[in-house]
């Protein structure tokens, strides 16, 4: 009796052969593609390797964050580390050639040489250059010459609040002056600090002439300066301040923005909307 053929086996070692040659198919044509490709001059990009939950971001390397809907990137700041951008990485944008030049002329013009601040100083001179604080509002940031100096909206909040800060320490100060020592915080409240000092200098003579002088000497390397603590005349008091506030402000600025941008911010003729230079000049009478 002639056993028939076991059909079944036969069906079941055909199925593997078949995979077989059509993966061996596929192979044929993706070779052919990437060759032609190549051949086009777009190679192939490979694929982005996955980042585990738990591993290091440092090591993952061209990973890029991937946010969902809602979720910004601050929230991811946790997961990501440093490939979380944030706007203080922006890089600072240099001045042109014009405006370098202006900065450097007007840097030269406030910090002059030696043999030039003793001639300063026989006629009791003093250049400053500072943030706009005498007004009774603190001064702002323009759209005009924010766009002029390519500031993000980062550098220009913290301009704003930096002039803020400081222009509310500088009338505190000047209020302070003025209130002849009274604690009374309604004394000069509705006066600017140029409204202050003025009647400050009208009621102490040449008091501010005698602090003129002190100063160009001392910037002259001709005086010794005051010590910590040293009870000074409110003219003396404000005037020394005032000569302060363009390094302060630079140090501040230096702090948040860098050091290139805090001096440009200072120096730079597009600063001028809260900036300005001025020049003190003449002695008290002998």
């Amino acid at each position: 009796m002639t056993t028939p053929p076991n059909t079944t086996s036969q069906k079941t070692s055909f199925i593997p052969l078949a995979l077989a040659s059509a993966c061996s198919a596929l192979l044929v044509v993706g070779a052919h593609e990437i060759r032609a490709r190549l051949s086009k001059g777009h190679p192939a990009s490979p694929a982005p390797a996955a980042q585990s939950e738990g591993q290091d971001p440092k090591a993952a390397q061209g990973a890029r964050p991937r946010t969902r809907s809602g979720e910004s990137c601050d929230a991811l700041k946790d997961r990501y580390g440093l490939q979380c951008p944030t706007e203080k990485a922006l890089p600072t944008v240099a001045p042109d050639s014009k405006e370098a030049e202006k900065m450097a002329a007007l840097f030269a013009w406030a910090h002059p040489s030696k043999d030039k601040l003793a001639e300063m100083a026989a006629r009791c001179e003093l250049r400053l250059i500072s943030p706009a604080m005498m007004e009774k509002q603190p001064p702002i940031v323009d759209d005009e010459h924010a766009k002029a100096l390519s500031l993000s909206a980062h550098e220009r909040a913290e301009i704003d609040q930096t002039l803020r800060q400081m222009h509310e320490s500088f009338a505190a100060s000047v209020r302070q002056a003025y209130a002849g020592g009274s604690t009374d915080p309604t004394i000069g409240s509705s006066m600017s600090a140029q409204e202050m000092i003025g009647e400050i200098q009208d009621r102490s003579g040449d008091e501010s002439l005698q602090a003129r002088r002190k100063l160009a000497l001392e910037r002259a390397g001709m005086a010794t300066p005051p010590g910590a603590g040293a009870d000074l005349p409110p003219s003396e008091r404000i005037l020394r301040v005032s000569a302060g506030l363009g390094d302060d402000f630079e140090k501040r600025l230096a702090d948040r923005l860098g050091a290139d941008r805090a001096h440009q911010l200072l120096y730079s003729p597009l600063a001028r909307p809260w900036v300005r230079p001025s020049t003190l000049v003449g002695c008290p009478e002998e």
